[in-house]
């Protein structure tokens, strides 16, 4: 589901030309700062009714910050995995996939509550039908995620914390961080690419699902080490823009799938749980495989727009900029030894 974002200061910033592992540590903490930050609503015994905040966004907020901060974890892995234990890192995706439960049920009822275009009546009555279930999931998903959160999290923070606290590095490895992300994000060019040529028909479930997580972190570190210049925020939107449609579709195909077994006719007897007429679920199959179909329509232009191959071309030099900023930054340290003044921020890297 597609949400307006205020735009934060990429986290690298200024730290592409550090050591690359303390730069590593650096921008993890800022994640986990985010993240502490968003678990605050979410760190209080559950309301007697938690169906009540489904409107609200204290659970996306807390599953992006998650997200973004795990992403992280991921792509410098090879600079944190010493310094994170495997177990912590586990109980953080725990954490993340019990965050992921509820807003998924919450995505799920804002999808059937406010459609894109007006359901017809039968639609409707199936639509309103299969939200309430989702609004139950929901809650019991709500309540279990404040729980987790009010006796885990706080723990679970701390430890990490803590270990990604500034410490001398037993490593005298040269390497900055801007050299370090530069195969990093080549690497992840290269499979958001492939994911996305994937793409054929929109009932590739699977194909699509996974292009769309391809995208999102690919966006997620772009935004790490962006210095915002007008041709790296393009190349933003457009990810953003990806991550929206695929992610309108895969909605569609959940909705579908929900949809498969009640669309079985039965022989004889009432509908079960006050299920609605079959010819209302069929209508309301119809109306989800339009949007469905919109939503593909959708990703497909933004693929073959020119804004799109503005923002790829933006995207694949990125990696020779990295390199680019941290070569600079050797020569510069053996021309001049280094000095007490503080480090000049990175020049920008993204556009032209």
């Amino acid at each position: 589901m597609k949400t307006t974002k205020r735009r934060r200061t990429p986290e690298a910033r200024g730290l592409l030309s550090q050591p690359a592992r303390a730069a590593a540590r650096a921008v993890a903490r800022q994640r986990l700062e985010r993240a502490m930050e968003k678990a605050a609503p979410l760190a209080v015994p559950a309301s007697a009714d938690a169906a009540s905040t489904i409107g609200n966004e204290e659970v996306h907020d807390f599953r992006v910050a998650l997200r973004r901060l795990r992403s992280w974890i991921r792509a410098a892995s090879d600079l944190l995995d010493d310094d994170l234990p495997r177990r912590k890192q586990v109980a953080l995706r725990r954490l993340a996939r019990r965050a992921g439960a509820a807003r998924d049920a919450q995505v799920e009822w804002q999808w059937l509550t406010a459609p894109g275009e007006p359901f017809s009546a039968p639609a409707a009555r199936a639509a309103q039908w299969l939200a309430g279930r989702r609004l139950a999931i929901y809650a019991v998903e709500r309540e279990r995620l404040q729980e987790r959160v009010a006796d885990r999290w706080p723990a679970l923070a701390a430890a990490l914390a803590g270990a990604l606290a500034s410490s001398g590095d037993a490593s005298a490895s040269p390497e900055t961080l801007g050299a370090h992300l530069s195969s990093v994000l080549a690497h992840h060019l290269a499979s958001a690419h492939a994911a996305l040529e994937r793409i054929e028909h929109r009932t590739q479930v699977a194909i699509i699902h996974r292009a769309r997580i391809k995208v999102k972190r690919l966006r997620y570190l772009v935004e790490a080490v962006d210095a915002q210049t007008p041709a790296g925020e393009r190349a933003l939107r457009v990810l953003r823009g990806l991550q929206d449609t695929l992610g309108e579709l895969h909605d569609a195909h959940v909705i579908t799938l929900q949809l498969a077994p009640l669309l079985v006719p039965r022989r004889r007897g009432r509908a079960p749980d006050g299920r609605p007429a079959l010819r209302d679920l069929r209508a309301l199959r119809a109306a989800v495989r339009r949007r469905e179909l919109a939503a593909f329509r959708g990703a497909l232009d933004l693929l073959g727009s020119r804004s799109a191959t503005a923002a790829w071309r933006v995207l694949d030099r990125l990696p020779a900029r990295l390199a680019a900023v941290a070569a600079a930054h050797g020569r510069s340290r053996c021309a001049n030894p280094p000095i007490a003044n503080p480090p000049i921020a990175n020049p920008p890297i993204a556009g032209e």
